[in-house]
């Protein structure tokens, strides 16, 4: 398929999307578009002009198939199963279906149940953080069922539409605090079981050999644990623009996953292509392969296979082809998962951003550091624009305080990897802990001395989307020429 008809239909689906999930046309328009669509083909006096007819023919097609795909997801919801009990206290049986998420004074886990009313659906419940929970346990609740709220607006920022976020999720109820008896355990997949099992072993083996806040921040960088940092050392981490490795995020793994195709450039081409994506495969599986690092791996693999084989245009092609897959496969990802958009976004500066702006780095004499500097500076443009919209700040020394930071966490992951599958060997155990506590309290000092810094960062930014649209729109422009040269040179 010729290019402007594959990123016309593909662009065309996701604009479909975004403009029923934002004012609910409904089926009527999908069927609208998809009968014009059909008219533009068949149409005698614009059959000549072939080419034309068709790439337009696709584009009303593809918003014809978003907005029918959002419909259709909207009707496959159980988003009022328990409406007539909401403020009621209720009592459910269900089971853990996801990795329940502890943080350091509760925990939060997510119930599906199909006992109430005979249809299966979700609710977020939070509970304390002992006795332990673990994914697949069934269980029985008792509680008060309630709807989530969104949180209002402060400063200047958007308010955060929490029901929608949890949503996409398939999520809409809650419980605080409800009476939980651990019915039984093991009713999950046995795959998923054992991998949650592996991951809570290495976490429990970094805690027993490296102390904390360091330990905390390894097993965030490395496994994507959500265990608190504590909120005043969070906060420097967002002040200093370190945030995103703190928990690990599509944002991460996208500069990971680069950093790692530089790294094996040495080897023969099979063994780099093979390297490079079994590393990248098992660090997902380490961490958990739930669905954000899934997600941000699919484009990291893009990434890694489409600049070995020297093929950046199709890189962008096949990106473009893996967003358009996810988001029809769950709809509300577009506009409802922030880690969606920092992955794809990252992803994208990598694929079209940085082979235009590395000669300006030629200065550099070091490849490894280059490619560390010339990726991070790609990526924190591309999302920086998505930063300011959500979170209303940014961080006036990120790009300096990366620099500095960036190049030591690979090496630290590796480390903290090492450490938790080789904690029990006495010696080996000792110094590899000792390495990795130094490294990551390189991090976290770096992290407090730039907090330091007056006016690390500012705060209480609006930012519309309006400007957003506009700021990739400029984006796109200032890459769409440069990287179209690209292209042909590689044909």
């Amino acid at each position: 398929m010729r290019p402007n008809y594959f990123f016309g239909f593909i662009i065309s689906f996701i604009v479909g999307v975004a403009l029923e999930s934002i004012l609910d046309f409904g089926y009527l328009f999908a069927i609208l578009f998809a009968l014009l669509s059909l008219f533009v083909l068949l149409t005698p006096r614009v059959v000549s002009q072939s080419k034309s007819v068709l790439i337009v023919s696709l584009i009303l097609f593809g918003v014809a198939l978003g907005i029918y795909r959002v419909d259709v997801s909207k009707t496959n919801t159980s988003a009022s199963a328990l409406d007539a009990v909401v403020g009621e206290v209720l009592k459910v049986d269900g089971m853990i279906v996801g990795e329940p998420d502890v943080r350091e004074e509760y925990t939060n886990v997510v119930i599906e149940t199909k006992s109430v009313y005979k249809e299966k659906t979700r609710i977020l419940v939070r509970t304390q953080a002992f006795p332990e929970l673990k994914y697949g346990d069934l269980v029985s609740v008792v509680g008060n069922v309630t709807v989530p709220k969104n949180f209002p607006s402060d400063d200047n920022m958007r308010a955060f539409d929490y029901q929608s976020y949890l949503a996409k999720d398939g999520i809409f109820y809650q419980m605080y605090f409800p009476k939980v008896a651990v019915v039984s355990h093991g009713n999950g997949n046995v795959i998923l079981e054992k991998l949650f099992a592996f991951k809570s072993w290495l976490i429990k083996n970094i805690s027993q050999r490296i102390p904390e806040p360091e330990a905390a921040l390894a097993n965030g960088i490395t496994l994507g644990a959500k265990q608190s940092l504590g909120e005043d050392l969070i906060q420097k981490f967002r002040e200093t623009g370190i945030a995103h490795i703190v928990v690990l995020s599509g944002y991460n793994i996208a500069v990971v996953a680069s950093i790692i195709s530089r790294l094996v450039m040495f080897m023969p081409f099979s063994i780099r292509l093979i390297m490079s994506a079994l590393g990248i495969i098992l660090f997902a599986v380490m961490v958990g392969g739930g669905a954000t690092v899934v997600r941000a791996t699919l484009m990291a693999l893009v990434v890694i296979m489409a600049r070995m084989l020297g093929r950046e245009g199709d890189a962008l092609r096949v990106l473009a082809l893996a967003g358009g897959i996810m988001i029809f496969a769950n709809p509300m990802i577009l506009l409802h998962d922030v880690s969606f958009q920092l992955s794809f976004s990252a992803t994208l500066a990598i694929v079209i951003f940085v082979p235009i702006i590395e000669k300006y780095f030629s200065f550099i004499s070091n490849r490894i550091f280059r490619e560390i500097v010339v990726t991070t500076f790609a990526t924190q443009i591309f999302v920086l624009p998505l930063i300011l919209y959500h979170m209303g700040s940014v961080s006036l020394i990120g790009f300096i305080s990366n620099i500095f930071i960036l190049p030591v966490v690979p090496i630290a992951m590796m480390l903290v990897a090492l450490v938790a599958i080789f904690s029990w060997v006495p010696l080996v155990g000792s110094l590899l802990s000792f390495v990795a506590y130094a490294l990551l309290s390189y991090i976290i000092t770096l992290v407090e001395f730039f907090a330091l810094m007056p006016f690390a960062s500012l705060h209480g930014i609006h930012y519309s989307f309006s400007m957003l649209v506009l700021a990739y729109g400029i984006l796109m422009i200032v890459c769409k020429k440069s990287f179209l040269k690209t292209s042909s040179v590689d044909k």
